[in-house]
């Protein structure tokens, strides 16, 4: 209504103005448009729309003024002009009645108008006391213009007035004192704020404006201006420094605005430096799904799940970056470490390898190098460190490895013309020369290597003393060798290894032993477990017959490494020592790795040892049979394991041909195995083989009876009944003059004596009356003492033969001193050399001892041969080696044969 009155009061005094005397000096055409036109114009409400420099507008307006001074559009508008014209004065009278208006819709454009002649005016410096003035009534006219506006166009004019003047900390206060001060909608209050905001920033109080802007965004209700503050708050915060105000405002912003892909960056820049991962990487991720393609955004998401240690999540985003990475940059190295640190070597050498190549980078070459050669992929380790050789030296490791890994992949003329450019460029580095001469001593040319050699520093430290005595040692200049490593008093340990050994080795060479066995025990100090070295110390041990520490080294292999071999060794010192416990002992040790045993042959020799004199026969067998299957034909066990299966009471047959036919056809053999061998022979029937074994066990055996015995039925077995008869003869003479008094045979101790078949209740009789006749003929004939194998075995042939009564009277006359009973003897003796002359294979006649098997079979039915009997055959006529034994035996016991005896009929 107050707005309408004004409206009408305007227009009453325009028609006045109409009447006025002034048209009379311009003309009716103008005037009319004038009257028309200017009142109704924008530009009289909008200064802006009219040209300051018009000076017919400014003429009119006075004019118009002066004929209506109480117009107030007018006047105002006279005043927009003159101050858009800078005519400052006059319009400082012009807006003097302005003040005394009462309030009407113009009240805002007034005050406007005013607020804008008082800046002009302050712009050109008044004097302090009318400056003050007008700066009093500046700030009273801000607040009063900011309460007014209607909108926010006219609030910003205010504000774009207001920032040419106050402060714009104060300004700040000002706005933000706005909402409480003079209420409104949110929507007002929510500008007001952001105003505020603004003036903060001018101020540089970013965390103030943060907080304005934050109560902004809580007030706002339009989406996209509360996501625009929503923004501009989060900005805020990052320049005055983020903390947990700032990321608990990013929370409840997110909260409220969704999809926004610059204020998730934004709350992501807040949370991460804050340590908020988890939230950071949410909104990363939602932010990457709003900008797929974005890899800045996939390379930070990678990059802040490897800092949380999630390797695995990371793969996934590493694997989309390949494609876009540039070698060399520091994307390269994020997902080559992702790969690496995922444990996917295969692809982390391509990445590193890649990397190292197109940069010279420490990161890079390391992984490179380490991953090749734990790999190993030579092919890499020549392609990396050929491009580390034109930007820096190599080191010793990398020289090294550069020459093993090229060996693999490349011919050695390449790597020789690669690292002669190398030592060019850098200035011939000691590395280098080091692996060109190792590669010359791989192509056999040891003098090339010691030219390059000359071309190193003099040699005065103990490294390069020994590179270049490992140069001499494999040039063949051993002694050379010898003295430059004499010259190194101590070793260091970086190098000791190599050069203990590398001593050993040529002080061997040379026969320094000492030198070798002090170089070896320093070597085995450095590598404990090195067998190698410890055969050798074995070596020069037993060279010079030094059992303490040969013993001590094997208890050091077998405590420390559990080798066998050395458990062996210990078997046989503590054998040695006839320490039968020890050896027990140590064969307890071995049967807890029963898969090591299987090649020890030592093992089974002490076992076949400890069983047999357990009388252990299944068990023993066993242990026999591993032996021969590790040593192969070994007289020793050969010897033992034929007893042992001529003990059994069921001959295996098979295995007993198995042991033999490996014999069958030598000439010469330990005489203990010729015996054993004659005795499986006669058992399998193989009697012209068991003659030839017979031959020669008469060295050993001259004048055993029961040995000679059951040699002469294995004579008549192979054709030479005659033989055998005189072989009878002369063991029938052996025993009547020495009764029982029969010297052992002594052999070295070997696995046999060990298994006494008259210890063994299985080789016995089991029969009682069986058992009885064992013990008459043993103690009838004298054979009380403990027998041996060989004997044991002729007893058990000879048993029938020696319970016969002839045979039996024989013995107990030869054992009775009467001379009444040596008569006997001796008339026996007398009739079976009658006999022999007459027909030395013809049958006995009754009243004379049978001798041939054939007259033991018919005297007792025991053993009858397959052959029908020879009674004709004569001495000269029989094989070979039935004469050569009938000969030898006469030969030892010192008998000789009558002419009578040698000429048959």
């Amino acid at each position: 209504m107050r707005q309408g009155n004004s409206t009408l009061h305007v227009e009453t005094h325009r028609e006045s103005l109409l009447n006025a005397p002034a048209l009379l000096f311009l003309s009716a055409v103008l005037l009319i448009a004038f009257w028309v036109l200017f009142p109704r114009q924008p530009a009289f409400r909008d200064p802006s729309n009219l040209s300051a420099k018009d000076a017919l507008s400014v003429a009119y307006l006075r004019v118009l003024v002066q004929s209506d001074p109480g117009n107030t559009p007018l006047r105002l508008s006279l005043v927009q002009v003159l101050t858009e014209a800078g005519l400052t004065d006059e319009a400082v009278a012009a807006i003097g009645p302005l003040h005394r208006a009462p309030e009407s819709y113009l009240t805002y454009e007034i005050r406007l108008a005013e607020l804008k002649l008082s800046l002009q005016q302050i712009y050109r410096q008044p004097p302090e006391a009318i400056e003050a003035a007008l700066r009093a009534r500046i700030t009273e006219l801000i607040p009063t213009l900011l309460h007014i506006a209607r909108n926010d166009r006219e609030l910003r004019q205010v504000v774009v007035l207001a920032e040419q003047f106050a402060e714009p900390s104060v300004l700040a206060e000002t706005f933000e004192q706005l909402p409480v001060i003079l209420g409104g909608s949110d929507d007002r209050k929510s500008s007001w704020l952001v105003f505020a905001a603004k003036q903060r920033m001018a101020a540089n109080q970013p965390r103030l404006a943060a907080r304005d802007l934050f109560q902004a965004f809580m007030l706002e209700r339009a989406a996209k201006k509360k996501a625009e503050i929503a923004k501009s708050s989060l900005r805020a915060y990052l320049k005055a420094g983020i903390d947990q105000e700032a990321l608990k405002s990013a929370v409840q912003m997110l909260g409220a605005v969704k999809g926004d892909a610059e204020l998730l960056l934004l709350a992501a820049n807040i949370a991460q430096p804050l340590g908020d991962r988890e939230r950071a990487l949410a909104w990363l991720k939602e932010l990457s799904t709003l900008s797929p393609d974005d890899r800045t955004i996939t390379e930070r998401i990678v990059r802040l799940q490897v800092s949380m240690g999630r390797l695995s999540e990371s793969l996934e985003g590493a694997a989309s970056l390949r494609d876009s990475m540039i070698a060399g940059s520091e994307r390269h190295r994020l997902v080559a470490r992702v790969y690496d640190w995922n444990a996917r070597p295969d692809e982390a050498l391509v990445l590193w390898l890649s990397f190292a190549r197109a940069a010279a980078d420490s990161e890079a070459e390391t992984r490179a190098f380490a991953l090749a050669q734990a790999k190993p992929d030579h092919k890499a380790l020549v392609q990396l460190l050929e491009a580390i050789m034109t930007r820096r030296k190599l080191t010793g490791v990398e020289a090294e490895a550069y020459v093993r890994a090229g060996l693999n992949v490349v011919q050695p003329p390449h790597l020789e013309q690669q690292l002669r450019l190398h030592a060019e460029r850098f200035d011939n580095p000691v590395e280098t020369l080091k692996a060109l001469a190792q590669v010359l001593t791989l192509q056999g040319r040891p003098q090339a290597a010691l030219t390059v050699h000359e071309d190193m520093p003099a040699a005065n430290n103990g490294r390069q003393k020994l590179a270049l005595a490992r140069l001499h040692e494999e040039a063949g200049d051993v002694q050379k060798s010898f003295d430059l490593l004499r010259e190194i008093d101590s070793p260091d340990p970086e190098y000791a290894e190599a050069y203990w050994l590398l001593l050993a080795e040529v002080a061997t060479r040379l026969g320094q032993d000492a030198y070798a066995e002090t170089a070896y025990e320093k070597a085995l100090v450095l590598r404990p477990n090195d067998v190698e070295i410890l055969e050798n110390l074995q070596r020069l041990a037993v060279r010079h017959r030094d059992d303490k520490k040969s013993e001590r080294l094997a208890r050091y292999g077998w405590e420390r490494l559990r080798r066998i071999e050395d458990l062996q060794r210990l078997m046989r010192f503590s054998w040695k020592r006839k320490n039968w416990e020890e050896v027990v002992h140590w064969l307890s040790l071995a049967e807890e790795t029963p898969s090591a045993i299987a090649q020890a042959p030592d093992y089974w020799y002490f076992q076949a040892i400890r069983q047999m004199s357990s009388v252990e026969r299944d068990a023993a067998s066993h242990a026999l049979r591993q032996l021969l299957r590790l040593r192969g034909p070994d007289p020793e066990a050969t010897e033992a394991m034929i007893w042992l299966l001529l003990s059994d009471k069921k001959i295996d047959n098979p295995s007993l041909t198995a042991l033999v036919q490996r014999y069958r056809g030598q000439a010469v053999v330990n005489p203990s195995v010729a015996e054993a061998l004659a005795a499986a022979e006669h058992t399998l029937g193989k009697s012209a083989q068991a003659a030839d074994w017979y031959l020669l066990s008469l060295t050993t055996r001259p004048k055993d009876f029961l040995w000679t015995l059951t040699l002469a039925d294995n004579m008549e077995w192979a054709g030479c009944p005659a033989n055998a008869n005189y072989v009878r003869l002369n063991a029938l003479k052996m025993f009547a003059s020495q009764h029982s008094n029969q010297a052992d045979v002594q052999y070295p101790a070997r696995l046999a004596e060990y298994f006494l078949g008259s210890k063994d209740p299985r080789a016995q009789p089991v029969d009682a009356d069986e058992s009885e006749k064992w013990q008459s003929v043993r103690e009838r004939w004298g054979f009380t003492k403990t027998m041996d194998n060989a004997r044991r075995f002729a007893l058990m042939r000879q048993l029938e033969r020696l319970s016969l009564p002839a045979w039996a009277a024989f013995a107990d006359a030869a054992r009775n001193n009467d001379p009444k009973a040596q008569t006997t003897v001796s008339a026996q003796l007398t009739a079976i050399s009658n006999l022999l002359r007459q027909q030395p294979a013809g049958p006995s006649p009754e009243d004379v001892m049978p001798l041939s098997i054939d007259d033991v079979e018919r005297a007792s039915r025991w053993l009858a041969g397959d052959a029908a009997p020879n009674n004709k055959s004569t001495l000269t006529k029989e094989l070979d080696v039935c004469q050569q034994t009938l000969a030898k035996i006469r030969e030892l016991q010192g008998a000789s044969i009558p002419d009578q005896e040698q000429k048959t009929p």
